[in-house]
């Protein structure tokens, strides 16, 4: 699996009660992390206006997109950050490779690292730029497959695949330029997930996975250094839990795991009725209780294992109560060579919960679109449409961004985007979006 995996990334770069636990010690033979001091004047950010400005239909700040450009003419390599409706070229940034880079939070910061050099964070309002010396955590044959930024912009998440070790999770201080050893942990590529990292929204704990095979997560807060393991709950209290219309589940399993301040979030399925239904829903760790039901999904094939569902991304919709979700379809079998995935965008526009999805109906789903922020009034979302599969089967090509309202499922503005930005799940290649708040 991780060869198919490693030649798989070379074809892309080519085009829960809580229980505390005693903090891990780097593995063995792991190298020691080293930083260098920041360097002023590397690749200083460009700025200019589109000459042609479209509007969104809407007040606040507006999504920002960061997306490689290739230029063929010159072989140069740039990384171009712009704000979707008012189409502002924020900066234009020169970088000699990139395979993992992400916005901050707030749109000003851009963090950089090509393959096997050191990561670059560029402030976009300034100019400057320093580097971080990645040299003591990524080995020869290592990839950095992880980026992820706290919610204070305090803290950078870099996960690192290995395929000679465990791979293993670090923690970056921009304020002390110190690289932390946090534990071995599990990859999305291991587990299937869009997300094995994840920061809480109001602190900065950070969650992950440490073995594929228990889908637990530990917390790690970054304020007092401490661990915290959350077990499942055992199969009888589990199934309890799962009841749904007085019928036990048949299945359940933990696919998207834990958010933090959302709960666990677990589908299940039941063929004790017709049509098959797929339920997913959230529970509290802690109390063991059951929080929201989310969603049901209905299918009327009479063989079950020809649709299979995950839910693949989740966001919290404060303001209307319920959830907006990225969903994967597949049916098929990869060594026959029939698999077939489908994607979309699926959510209540009324914001009642829970919500049906019926295969074949499409009033409650955008089909191709993988949400990536909610607006801060959150009325509407950013996401990115997928375009066809391309010559190997595995990868999507992301054709565009989009801004849809949550209310009438209208699309409110797309802008294209070029070539170099695909979907491999469970990681984007090549362009990254965020919605600052306001």
């Amino acid at each position: 699996m991780r060869i198919s995996i490693l030649l798989a990334l070379g074809l892309l770069l080519a085009a829960c009660a809580s229980t505390p636990a005693s903090p891990p010690t780097a593995p063995e033979g792991q190298p020691s992390a080293t930083v260098s001091q920041p360097a002023a004047g590397e690749a200083s950010p460009t700025t200019e206006s589109s000459p042609t400005a479209t509007p969104l239909p809407y007040s606040g700040p507006n999504p920002r997109l960061a997306v490689i450009r290739w230029v063929e003419q010159t072989e140069e390599l740039f990384i171009d950050v712009i704000e979707l409706g008012s189409e502002e070229l924020v900066a234009s940034i020169p970088v000699e490779g990139t395979w993992r880079h992400a916005l901050s939070p707030d749109g000003s910061k851009l963090f950089n690292s090509p393959p096997k050099g050191p990561g670059i964070l560029f402030d976009l309002d300034s100019g400057e730029s320093r580097t971080i010396d990645l040299s003591g955590i990524i080995a020869a044959d290592a990839d950095l497959l992880h980026v992820a930024w706290a919610p204070s912009q305090q803290w950078l998440s870099l996960g690192v695949l290995n395929p000679n070790g465990p791979d293993s999770l670090w923690l970056y201080n921009l304020q002390t330029d110190q690289l932390t050893y946090i534990d071995s942990f599990t990859s999305a590529y291991s587990t299937g997930q869009i997300a094995s990292v994840i920061w809480s929204a109001g602190d900065d704990n950070v969650s992950y996975i440490r073995e594929a095979d228990r889908p637990p997560r530990i917390t790690y807060e970054t304020t007092s250094g401490q661990h915290t393991v959350w077990p499942l709950p055992n199969a009888q209290t589990m199934s309890t839990l799962l009841k749904h219309s007085d019928l036990n589940p048949d299945t359940y399993r933990c696919e998207i795991c834990i958010h933090p301040q959302l709960g666990m979030v677990h589908d299940y399925t039941s063929r004790q009725e017709s049509p098959v239904q797929y339920y997913y829903q959230l529970y509290d760790f802690d109390k063991v209780e059951l929080l929201a039901y989310v969603a049901t999904f209905d299918t009327e094939r009479e063989d079950w294992r020809e649709f299979n569902i995950e839910v693949l991304k989740l966001f919290a919709l404060q303001d209307r109560g319920d959830y907006l979700l990225f969903v994967e379809e597949r049916s098929g079998s990869f060594t026959d060579g029939n698999l077939l995935n489908r994607y979309y965008a699926a959510w209540n526009p009324s914001g009642e919960m829970p919500f049906t999805v019926v295969e074949g109906e499409r009033a409650n789903t955008l089909p191709d679109v993988i949400p990536m922020a909610v607006s801060p009034d959150g009325s509407s979302f950013v996401g990115f449409r997928l375009a066809g599969e391309d010559e190997y089967g595995w990868t999507f090509k992301v054709a565009s961004a989009l801004v849809v309202d949550l209310a009438t499922a209208e699309v409110l503005y797309e802008y294209p985007l070029p070539d170099a930005a695909y979907f491999y799940s469970p990681y984007i290649h090549g362009i990254h979006l965020v919605w600052p708040g306001e």
